[in-house]
């Protein structure tokens, strides 16, 4: 996935705790084991005071934490074991996900759907989200002129989720003006259980896929950081999910040769609008 890891810094930006292990884990480990500086930066990972939502409440509840438990604090903690797992650094930012979030009418953004984890979020508005991009871009300019990454990688925001989508705009925007590589991954599990289409802001565009194969060691360590979650894995992998072997077939799905990896596209930019 990554070229000269041996000089490669990897800035990796994901827009929720849990995101880029899922999706890209297996090529950071084998980066990080190549010699690459690698830093997963989560976007929203900041702790939000009560009230909750109702939203948040269903989530808590199904993530097995009491109401009066810290979810985020203890969200950190297993993503902070969970890249320690795969040998790489970790950051977290400040803003909060999208269930701890209001709009601008003061209602909140996430409300609950009847049945399990279900929840509905408010599409995008251009005004709200155009000012939380700005916010987002201007954070990671700070990370980016610290760490002074090579390469960048977020997430392609195939599930259709706002969190998703101004995270990676804002990772575009920001890759942009520093003219350095970026590379969108393959949102899993979303991309096998519920894919949809991307949509790229104006200028941006995908290139041709590229799958990365993975070695048996970088795959075990990618899903035993995954386990790392556990406030997550009955969301992830109950109830008779069975998403480590979804991922597995589906990887041997876009395989040339069927065995495990990873996909990313390149992100290409328009020069005339760039």
């Amino acid at each position: 996935m990554f070229e000269d890891p041996e000089t490669a810094r990897v800035l990796a930006i994901s827009p929720h705790l849990n995101d880029a292990v899922l999706s890209v884990g297996a090529g950071l480990a084998q980066a990080a084991l190549d010699g690459a500086k690698v830093i997963v930066h989560t976007v929203f990972a900041g702790s939000a005071p009560p009230p909750y939502s109702a939203a948040a409440e269903r989530m808590h509840a199904v993530w097995g934490l009491s109401p009066h438990e810290d979810a985020t604090l203890r969200r950190r903690e297993e993503d902070i074991a969970a890249l320690d797992h795969l040998g790489v650094t970790y950051r977290h930012g400040r803003f909060l996900d999208s269930i701890y979030r209001k709009r601008p009418d003061g209602q909140w953004l996430a409300s609950p759907v009847a049945g399990g984890a279900k929840l509905a979020v408010q599409e995008r508005s251009s005004d709200s989200d155009g000012e939380l991009v700005a916010e987002i871009k201007e954070d990671l300019e700070s990370v980016i002129e610290e760490f002074g990454p090579t390469l960048i990688v977020t997430c392609a925001a195939i599930l259709d989720h706002p969190d998703n989508q101004v995270a990676r705009d804002a990772a575009l925007f920001a890759a942009h003006e520093k003219n350095i590589p970026t590379r969108l991954w393959e949102d899993l599990p979303y991309a096998v259980t519920r894919p949809g289409p991307v949509e790229l802001p104006p200028g941006f565009h995908r290139g041709p896929a590229v799958f990365s194969p993975a070695t048996d060691g970088t795959r075990t360590r990618k899903f035993q950081a995954v386990e790392c979650y556990s406030s997550q894995l009955g969301m992830l992998n109950g109830r008779a999910k069975n998403m480590f072997e979804r991922l597995t077939e589906h990887a041997r799905n876009n395989s040339p040769d069927g065995g495990y990896g990873e996909t990313t596209w390149p992100v290409v930019r328009d020069e005339v609008n760039s």
